[in-house]
């Protein structure tokens, strides 16, 4: 039983490479972070303009396949109904943020180590709970169509509080070991 325990422990040791190889293998690249940066940048520039504008003005129109109706009569829970005339501008920018979001949150430093790694969740946890707090107060004090946009945006808020939170700590993390 003994054995059994520490073989145990030495499999969830941080020395041993197995474990080393589970912590760093779902960080991209560091070059993504810059690939992040640049979607991130061209997606809320035309997240503005789409706000700014008529969607349908920028000239994109192209096939689309929704899982919602486009008459209350034509529900059906599994039915995909096809529309046709659908400005495309929006979602092209959602995946621009999606995929910038993603690149910018999860890559790597040049010089990854355990306390970066702490560093990073803990500013990942600490992202979460900030926003978690922030829905439900929207819960709580927001309704109607304000309380569905809210909601289209805190996924990537997330994102934000992390990405905020985390260069905030590297940044705290690398001026105190340099003094």
């Amino acid at each position: 039983m003994l054995d059994k325990l520490n073989n145990l422990l030495y499999l969830c040791s941080a020395n041993h490479k197995t474990h080393e190889f589970m912590i760093k293998n779902y960080l991209f690249a560091p070059v993504f972070r810059k690939i992040g940066y640049s979607l991130l940048i061209v997606a809320v520039i035309f997240f503005v303009l789409c706000l700014s504008f008529d969607q349908l003005a920028f000239g994109i129109e192209y096939p689309m396949i929704s899982l919602t109706p486009q008459f209350e009569e034509e529900w059906s829970l599994f039915k995909i109904a096809p529309r046709i005339t659908q400005g495309g501008w929006f979602e092209i920018v959602m995946t621009l943020m999606c995929v910038g979001c993603v690149f910018v949150a999860f890559s790597k430093e040049k010089e990854e180590d355990e306390c970066i790694a702490q560093i990073r969740m803990q500013s990942l946890v600490w992202a979460l709970m900030v926003n978690m707090v922030l829905v439900l107060l929207t819960t709580l004090f927001i309704y109607g169509g304000s309380y569905l946009t809210c909601m289209a945006v805190y996924p990537f808020s997330t994102f934000l509080f992390f990405i905020i939170k985390y260069n905030i700590s590297l940044y705290q993390f690398r001026k105190n070991n340099e003094e």
